[in-house]
Parts: structure tokens; sequence; C-alpha cells
């Protein structure tokens, strides 16, 4: 995954302290009892809501429940890390549908992580072609090419062939999108697919090239 940088005020030294006690706790360890850990999740500082998030998940308090309310969570960091925990819960069809509208989250940190879990357990979905039509929205519309790339390497994840024109569009990107684009090819087999990898052998970026060198040998 790509790392986004924010400028963010740093936690003050209590919130530092409980952090770590809260992070001590999901290993079982530390003061703090089960109703303290689920009570930081609705703690006034992000940074205790997040953590508390790993906690609920480590000792099982009632995780999925907790997990999928942080995902509407005010803050885009707990909602990210909210995102990123989805993946360990059981598999479900709630997964699929909560990951989806965070596909449209205002926050580009986000977008880019709910891309990265649909590429991780989008092949648990119903209709792969409905997610393959939702990851295309963000590939061809999205502001930001961070989103972008994350969204080919989705669509190169799930190897629907539905998804294969919003690949072959993205070639024409930035060169990160567009050496995502070229690494999500590689499921994906034909004449057009080979013509499109011999094209970007003469891309202006290096890794773009060598991508296409490796798929084509």
């Amino acid at each position: 995954m790509n790392k986004y940088v924010h400028k963010e005020e740093p936690p003050s030294k209590e919130v530092s302290e409980l952090r770590r006690e809260i992070i001590l706790a999901g290993h079982g360890k530390g003061n703090l009892t089960n109703s303290e850990i689920i009570k930081y999740l609705s703690d006034d500082a992000p940074e205790l809501r997040e953590v508390a998030l790993n906690a609920v998940l480590q000792l099982d308090l009632d995780a999925e429940e907790n997990i999928f309310h942080a995902l509407s969570d005010e803050n885009q960091n707990v909602r990210r890390r909210a995102l990123e925990l989805v993946v360990k819960l059981p598999s479900s069809q709630k997964q699929i549908d909560q990951t989806l509208l965070l596909l449209k989250d205002p926050s580009s940190f986000v977008v880019e992580m709910a891309c990265w879990v649909i590429g991780e357990i989008g092949d648990t979905y119903r209709d792969t072609a409905q997610l393959v039509d939702e990851i295309h929205t963000v590939v061809s519309e999205h502001e930001d090419s961070l989103c972008r790339e994350a969204a080919v390497a989705c669509l190169g994840s799930l190897g629907h062939s539905d998804g294969l024109p919003a690949i072959l569009a993205a070639l024409e990107d930035k060169p990160n999108v567009r050496r995502r684009a070229t690494l999500a090819l590689a499921p994906f087999e034909g004449p057009e697919v080979d013509e499109a990898l011999k094209r970007k052998l003469e891309d202006r970026d290096l890794q773009t090239r060598q991508a296409a060198e490796d798929l084509l040998s």
C-alpha cells in the first residue's frame, strides 16, 4: 500500500500513555479490563479509538459489531484502521457491503484501503461483476492517482473479465497507475492483452517497461 503523510498534532503524553496501555491489553497484559477497552472505542481521542479496535479484535470483544460501527467514525484514521481489520473478520456479505460504501469516502486515505480490502475478500461476494463496476468508477473518475492505482490493483486481484477494459484504459494514466495496470494484466490472456503489454515495452516509465517485460517473458 502507498503511504499518505498526515500533518497532525502529536498526541499528548496522557494519550500516548493510554495508547500503550490499550495495546498491552490487546495482548492480555496490563491492568485494563474488557469494559474499559470497549469504553475507549468512543473516546474523544481518535488515537485511542484506533488502538481499541485492534484490542477488541484480538480479545474478541464483539469485534464484528465494533469494527463495522467504526467504519462510520468521523476520523479518517479510525475508518481506515477499521477497514484494515475487516479482512480479519469471518467471511460475510456484510464485509463487502460495508466496504463498498467506503469507495465513496471523502478521504483518499480511506478509499485506497477500501480498494485493497475488496481485492482481498472480493471473491466471497455474490456478484463479482457488480464489484468490478464499483471499482471501475474509482479507476476512471477518482481525482487521486493513488486511489486509481489501488483500484486497478484491485481489478487485477479480482481477475474478472469485466475489469479488463478499465485496466487497459489505465495504461495511459500517470506513471504509478500505468505500472500497476501493467501488473494487473497478469491474470488475463488474449491478443488484446499481448498487444497492450508490447506497447508498454516502449513506456516512458522504466518500471512499467520492466513489468511488461516480465509478463511477456
